[in-house]
């Protein structure tokens, strides 16, 4: 009964109210009763969820996706599909180990082998349960519920195998290889980087670029040179080639007595005008003199070559080619079969044969390199360049090349195969699906071996003697090729350095081989997933039961990353995609658009945002934005979103609350069936259409739309529904407040996704504490499902064309300038229906109102609205007109003055109103007398009285007091 439901506090403490209702959902198990409540139902639905670093606690950024993803489970699961409900923690790789080395004070590779290998890898896995626990309740906190104690984490030996199998497969379809390349190189983290791990690593820096006189072999002796450029002078000590474009124009001018040769438009813009046009083919294949007189450059050849790849927008229109120091350069430099000169060892520190170089670390070099050019006369001029140059996607430090063995993925071989996998995803949004294409047309076969201790141990075994190449698939394999089974046995983890102990017999040879050292990039730990969560090698029922994903969501980068790696690992398998449909969102960002980061005083921690503003305000926020958008994330925006959506929402329960308190409503005798008012059956039908819409919306996983749509409910609610109907809830009319708890409870259900907290709040005591047959919690609940009967849509059609014409009558006032307290005479609309007309009437506040089927001229008529949605009024005032506007602006301030003392709407009072005009007076007293009620007062005195409140009503001043 309604004397059960809870007193709402109108200033309610929502964060508090939301830790409240985390303790009911622990103290009745309702995660856990969620988790199970489809196990075994005929329909299933099978979601991946990709695997958060737990490396730090979260960031806002991080309950954006999680948000999304906790949104579509909790629909899933209210229509009733059996879902697996496992959240993933991503373990491996230099987030972690640069956390460690952090938290240890370490800065090279060699303070973690001084250390100890083992003593790092428990440390690394201590971080990361550390943090996955910290994480799991933060996404509690954030009103997610999964099945945490089943979590996957890319460290198990399970997921590691998995890789391992994949791996062998690769070699067995031969797609697995070892290269030589000049790698973008982390001198911090001592390790290469791969192509889609630097797609974001790029900044925009100033480095001074230098032109550099090359010194042409002349038999004759002539003195001639070309200008070269660069903006990492420290690769000139690598020069083997320069590079010119034959398609470009070239010429020969003389500079400080040298006669020297560059691009005609680079002559131009360098301010060189005494310029005679050459065939630059006349110097391609001629020699050139080393500019460092180094041991590294002894023995070298040095020529002018021939490559398209040269422009004429910047430098000098020749470009100076160092195979060991670029990729772009290396693959050069392996078609022409030049020299090669690796000069940096893996901190980035020149090693021994580079002269006054050696030892000295890269980017430090560039002044003194330049000093040495000028002290020869090979240095023309120096300039500051802006451009775009790698730096360490984890660490942040400044890249740079280094020439490395590496192992690879042939993905170019099956990159038909990947597109057209791709192809038989939905992409959402549908610009995702283009943009996969683009990154599968442009990708350069997948490193996958990273320098490093703690991560995946690549399974190979690459024999000495005979060079040839093993792949072990499994621990079983593992142990019948072992020099020493019983290490396999004792195996507790297959991380270095225990894996490292382990050497195998050559198949080919019998040799004892090691594992080569290196480990795997951590894109493969998470592209594994689909297969390793799902049980693919051990159980192939339960994995076809669950692949492929029915979807998958995480943010737009990870097309190139984890997207990517999930598609490489299904078209391997299985020649398909490990998922059918993907939805990317955008980036967050702070309030000035600017990108957010944990160095920067913009960046907001999960914890602090949850306990300010509280997790239902971020949901909604991030469940209305736009998934293709950056995300505007500040405290402005939420505390927007909490005035626009979540008070007004809490005041419509509230109202709801009051009014069946002081009225002891009973919801048995309300029947939505028999519903007979024009607002009752409109909020019905308004309610079933919001139902329609937003399953509609859900099933498309569009919450954007779908949280819309809600809001706008709530704003119909509140402001139309509950505003229209105020004297039939003063009064007590059953079906008014069934029909605000009828609206109230459907929108607890369908918010029970998006604002879990809130929704629960809702339920308990509009549903479990009246005694309505429910369930023990919303989120045990069935989705609500639309009753077509009840959208009586010509009600639908006709309230709005209602609003539509009150709208313009509005716009009449505002235009004459007079506010809606103002009664005015009469008007005039093409509204048959008398009962819509009255509508009207109340909104435009006239005291009458005709069906007109055009609109009425005359003097004080004012028109607005176009076609049949036209209004006219009489704006005309009489002192009857103007005496009624003075009582409605009186009430409107004796309700402010009630509100500001913190009376509720049954509270009592006496009242004592003080006037000294007579006509004013005499015109409140007839007023009083004839609407007691309104005033929630046991009496009014209005003689002799004292009062302690003063309020100004049109330029008269009233006393007021109450006691």
């Amino acid at each position: 009964m309604s004397k059960n439901l809870k007193p709402v506090k109108p200033n309610q403490d929502f964060v508090q109210m939301e830790k409240d209702i985390m303790k009911f959902w622990e103290d009745n198990d309702i995660e856990k009763k969620y988790v199970e409540r489809n196990r075994g139902a005929e329909k299933h639905f099978s979601f991946i969820d990709g695997p958060i670093t737990a490396n730090n606690p979260m960031g806002v950024h991080h309950a954006w996706g999680r948000t999304y993803k906790d949104i579509v489970q909790r629909f899933k699961n209210m229509q009733g599909f059996e879902q697996r409900f496992q959240n993933g923690f991503d373990c491996q790789g230099l987030w972690v180990e640069v956390g460690v080395e952090r938290e240890l004070g370490f800065n090279s590779k060699k303070d973690i082998q001084d250390y100890g290998l083992d003593n790092f890898t428990n440390q690394c896995m201590a971080r990361v349960n550390k943090f996955s626990g910290i994480q799991t309740e933060q996404s509690k906190r954030l009103g997610m519920f999964m099945d945490w104690e089943n979590s996957y984490y890319t460290m198990s030996k399970t997921n590691n195998l998995y890789i391992w199998k994949f791996l062998q497969l690769c070699h067995e379809k031969g797609l697995l290889y070892k290269d030589r390349s000049a790698t973008t190189w982390c001198p911090r983290c001592e390790t290469g980087l791969s192509q889609h791990e630097q797609a974001d690593g790029y900044k925009e820096i100033a480095d001074k670029s230098v032109y550099v006189f090359f010194k042409l072999k002349n038999n004759d002796k002539k003195e001639e040179y070309v200008l070269a450029w660069t903006t990492t002078p420290w690769t000139l000590s690598s020069n083997v080639l320069l590079a010119v474009n034959p398609e470009l124009g070239y010429v020969k001018t003389e500079i400080d007595g040298k006669t020297v040769y560059l691009g005609a438009d680079s002559a131009k813009r360098l301010g060189l005008n005494d310029v005679e046009e050459i065939d630059i083919k006349d110097l391609i294949g001629k020699e050139y003199e080393s500019l460092l007189d180094i041991p590294a450059q002894k023995g070298i050849k040095h020529s002018i070559v021939e490559w398209d790849l040269v422009d004429s927008k910047t430098g000098s229109g020749v470009v100076h080619i160092a195979p060991g120091c670029g990729q772009e350069d290396f693959e050069l430099g392996q078609e022409l079969g030049a020299d090669i000169i690796s000069p940096l060892d893996s901190t980035g520190h020149f090693t021994e044969g580079f002269g006054f170089l050696d030892g000295k670390y890269a980017h430090d070099v560039a002044d003194e390199v330049i000093e040495d050019l000028k002290k020869q006369g090979l240095l023309y001029k120096t300039e500051d360049f802006t451009h775009s140059y790698p730096h360490c996607w984890r660490c942040n430090t400044k890249c740079l090349f280094k020439l490395e063995d590496n192992w690879f993925i042939d993905v170019l071989k099956i990159k038909d195969e990947l597109k057209e996998a791709a192809k038989d995803v939905k992409w959402l949004p549908d610009y995702a699906g283009k943009r996969m294409q683009g990154w599968l047309d442009s990708m350069g076969n997948w490193m996958i071996s990273r320098k490093r201790f703690y991560g995946l141990a690549l399974p190979f075994y690459e024999c000495e003697k005979c060079g040839h190449l093993h792949v072990v698939g499994s621990l079983e394999e593992l142990k019948e090729l072992a020099v020493k089974p019983e290490l396999v046995e004792k195996l507790h983890d297959v991380h270095r350095p225990w894996i490292d102990e382990i050497e195998i017999k050559c198949p080919k040879c019998g040799e004892s081989v090691k594992r080569v050292t290196d480990v795997g990039d951590c894109w493969l730990d998470a592209g594994v997933v689909p297969f390793s969560t799902l049980a693919y090698l051990d159980d192939k029922k339960y994995w076809e039961k669950w692949f492929p994903a029915e979807l998958v969501i995480e943010m737009i980068e990870q097309i190139r990353l984890w997207f990517y790696s999930m598609l490489v690992f299904g078209v391997v398998f299985e020649k398909k995609a490990p998922y059918k449909e993907v939805m990317c969102f955008a980036e967050v960002r702070d309030e000035k658009n600017e990108k957010m980061s944990k160095t920067k005083p913009n960046y907001v921690k999960f914890d602090d945002a949850a306990d300010k503003m509280g997790s239902d305000i971020l949901r909604w926020n991030y469940a209305t934005a736009s998934i293709g958008s950056n995300m505007r994330f500040g405290w402005g925006t939420l505390e927007e979103v909490r005035r626009r959506f979540y008070i007004q929402l809490w005041n419509s329960y509230n109202y709801f609350v009051t009014y069946a308190k002081l009225h002891d409503w009973d919801w048995k005798k309300y029947d939505v069936k028999k519903l007979t008012h024009l607002m009752d059956k409109w909020m019905v039908a308004k309610t079933n259409d919001l139902v329609f819409k937003v399953n509609k919306c859900l099933d498309e996983y569009n919450m954007a739309t779908a949280s819309r749509d809600i809001e706008e409910y709530c704003k119909d609610l509140s402001q139309w529904y509950i505003r229209r109907s105020r004297n039939r809830f003063k009064s007590g009319d059953s079906d008014a407040i069934g029909t605000l708890h009828y609206s109230l409870v459907t929108l607890s259900k369908l918010l029970a996704p998006f604002t879990p907290f809130i929704a629960e709040e809702m339920y308990q005591n509009l549903v479990v504490n009246i005694g309505l047959k429910s369930v023990e919690s919303v989120h045990l609940e069935d989705y609500p499902t639309v009753d077509e009967d009840e959208i009586d849509s010509k009600i639908l059609e006709n309230m709005q064309r209602v609003r539509d014409i009150a709208s313009n009558g509005l716009k009449v006032r505002e235009n004459v300038r007079l506010n809606l307290r103002q009664p005015l005479s009469k008007a005039f609309v093409n509204i048959k229906d008398e009962e819509l007309r009255k509508i009207v009437k109340e909104e435009i506040n006239v005291k009458e109102i005709f069906f007109s089927e055009k609109a009425e001229k005359g003097e004080g008529m004012n028109t607005e609205g176009e076609g049949s949605d036209f209004v006219t009024i009489d704006c005309n005032l009489t002192d009857e007109l103007k005496n009624e506007a003075f009582v409605n602006e009186f009430m409107r301030r004796y309700k402010d003055l009630r509100k500001k003392k913190g009376l509720k709407v049954d509270d009592m009072v006496t009242l004592h109103i003080k006037i000294e005009e007579k006509d004013t007076k005499n015109l409140i007293q007839k007023y009083v007398d004839e609407n007691l009620p309104e005033f929630h007062a046991k009496s009014v005195e209005m003689n002799n009285v004292t009062t302690d409140e003063e309020i100004e009503v049109m330029g008269v001043k009233i006393g007021v007091g109450m006691s």
